[in-house]
């Protein structure tokens, strides 16, 4: 196990302290987000902190676990897999973006609620998607050829 995971988790740890410190010394609206950081940069420094001496205890496992990953990284069937499932969710995303557009564009025509700044955040997101999906797919494909 590298020590980098006990500093990270050391670190979490503190950004929890100090997530804490905020929420409880401010009293306004922005004190809930500070307590919901607390608990969340909380709950990971204290499991990263957990596994590094777990692991540091049981090297035999951890060197087990670690050829597993391996493996599993490289095997041809699972890579496909991951890759089947990272285009379907690609395509599911952008389809929930194009239907959430639509949705809150008709809100707003129906005067249900203010929506300009919710569509326009939204296509943006859209575009973005488009030619990221794009550009990380040709980065690839030219690294691979």
């Amino acid at each position: 196990m590298k020590a980098s995971n006990l500093i990270y988790g050391v670190i979490c740890t503190i950004l929890a302290g100090i997530s804490l410190y905020i929420s409880v010394s401010f009293d306004n609206d922005m004190s809930g987000i500070f307590s919901g950081m607390t608990g969340a940069f909380g709950m990971m420094g204290i499991t990263a902190i957990i596994r590094y001496f777990y692991w540091r205890k049981n090297p035999e496992k951890y060197q087990e676990k670690i050829e597993l990953e391996e493996i599993e990284l490289k095997d041809e069937l699972k890579q496909k897999l991951r890759d089947r499932a990272g285009k379907y969710t690609y395509w599911v995303s952008m389809s929930i973006t194009a239907l959430s557009i639509i949705v809150y564009s008709l809100l707003g025509v129906l005067n249900i609620m203010e929506t300009e700044h919710i569509v326009m955040y939204l296509g943006i997101y859209l575009i973005i998607q488009v030619f990221a999906g794009s550009i990380i797919f040709y980065h690839l494909l030219r690294k691979y050829d």
